[in-house]
């Protein structure tokens, strides 16, 4: 056992080094374990050798998301706003327009509507809970889209743009729930206003470091993935490949968790779970260019696409960098279908994309940086962790519920 530490807390991103944090405040002695050679998780920022940052995990915040402002504040960084240019554009039916028609707006309304109905908490239990977990997203919109073009949209905007899975993967429950935990989707969805409002300066890797320093030294050892967990009648000892440490909270999504040992055993319905949650499937590609060229086109860089291998871009330039930065986002069974081109192929199907819902110059960027979270040993997917369909109901109650002195946090196990 080591040093007299009370609780060991399994993983170094946001939910973990925020574990650690009010573990800290109230007394206990902490240590976080962290697998990987940094903290943050599912964020990293990397710069361009001037200087431009580019952010490959997660990167945004916005209205509700309370916490996070709290932490960058409390930390001393500061955000800006994602960059607002111009109009976007939709790619629909083979045609650019301004806009999807209304038909998709009334869709996407619809499931506001019923996930009003959805308890964030308890998902499980709303009326509907047992129809809608058996029926998939892409199941429900083919019988109520009016036609395939809808249909197909907005299961890639939903389920693609927000779990980066593919509609027929994802129960309706679990968008439904999703909606609601992320008080709808235009918040969710939104710019400005919405949940891609602001970036924080430095990159949301800064306040994990920051976050990280602010804990007594030594409180988080790095490379140092937690192998195994036992339990017996004195408490729970998570082990690592240098020795054990006492009473757990394992902050990493059920994917990895499920990879850990535990003895005794997880509970069946637990551990089944883990089995029946997996990582989404996304890249996220930034394309550079000397200067962000579509404003001057009144374009604002973002796109959405009802077809083709590039669900969506933003434009991703930063006010201290004349670069653009287009940042282009592939999800589910189309990123699949990148991942086993070449990479030269990748890069030339992808760029093809981006000259069609940007313009011909888009064809030819100084760069092409991607990231892709489903080959990072400590990941696996982004952006999240999501139960497959006909799951919610017979294991859902298991999602935060301890077993014995071992606690589950991160982002899946979040109501909000």
């Amino acid at each position: 056992m080591r040093g007299g530490v009370r609780v060991v807390v399994v993983g170094g991103g946001f939910s973990g080094l925020a574990a650690a944090s009010a573990l800290h405040r109230d007394g206990a002695r902490v240590r976080v374990l962290e697998a990987r050679g940094r903290v943050g998780g599912r964020v990293l920022t990397r710069r361009l050798a001037d200087g431009t940052p580019l952010d490959l995990g997660a990167q945004w915040i916005g209205p509700t998301q309370d916490r996070m402002a709290a932490l960058v504040a409390a930390h001393g960084l500061a955000t800006f706003p994602s960059a607002a240019y111009g109009a976007p554009v939709v790619r629909w039916d083979g045609r650019l327009r301004d806009a999807p028609p209304e038909s998709a707006q009334r869709l996407v309304a619809l499931l506001d509507a019923f996930a009003v109905e959805v308890d964030p908490a308890a998902p499980w239990r709303a009326a509907r809970a047992a129809e809608w977990d058996r029926l998939t997203l892409g199941g429900w919109l083919a019988t109520a889209a009016p036609d395939p073009v809808t249909a197909r949209y907005v299961g890639r905007l939903l389920a693609g743009g927000l779990l980066a899975a593919d509609p027929d993967g994802v129960s309706l429950l679990q968008m439904l729930f999703y909606l609601r935990s992320g008080g709808g989707s235009g918040l969710l969805l939104g710019m400005a206003g919405g949940a891609q409002q602001d970036r924080i300066v430095g990159g949301p890797a800064a306040l994990a470091d920051r976050m990280a320093a602010a804990l007594p030294p030594g409180t988080v050892v790095c490379g140092a993935p937690v192998r195994s967990i036992h339990q017996d009648g004195l408490g729970a000892v998570a082990y690592t490949d240098g020795g054990g440490y006492r009473a757990v909270v394992v902050a990493v999504a059920p994917a990895l968790a499920g990879r850990i040992g535990y003895a005794p055993a997880l509970p069946p319905l637990r551990d089944g779970l883990t089995q029946r949650m997996p990582m989404g499937s996304a890249l996220k590609l930034h394309a550079v260019y000397p200067e962000p060229f579509w404003r001057a086109g009144g374009r604002s860089g973002v796109t959405t696409a009802a077809e083709g291998p590039v669900t969506e871009t933003v434009d991703n330039s930063t006010p201290d960098s004349p670069r653009g930065v287009l940042t282009a986002f592939s999800y589910g069974g189309p990123a699949r279908e990148l991942r086993r081109l070449s990479p030269e192929a990748r890069r030339a199907t992808v760029l093809a994309a981006l000259a069609d819902l940007v313009g011909p110059a888009a064809a030819e960027p100084d760069d092409l940086v991607e990231y892709d979270w489903s080959a990072d040993e400590w990941t696996r997917g982004c952006f999240c962790g999501m139960l497959i369909p006909g799951s919610w109901v017979d294991h859902g109650p298991e999602l935060r519920r301890p077993v014995g002195r071992v606690h589950w946090a991160g982002t899946e196990t979040a109501t909000r």
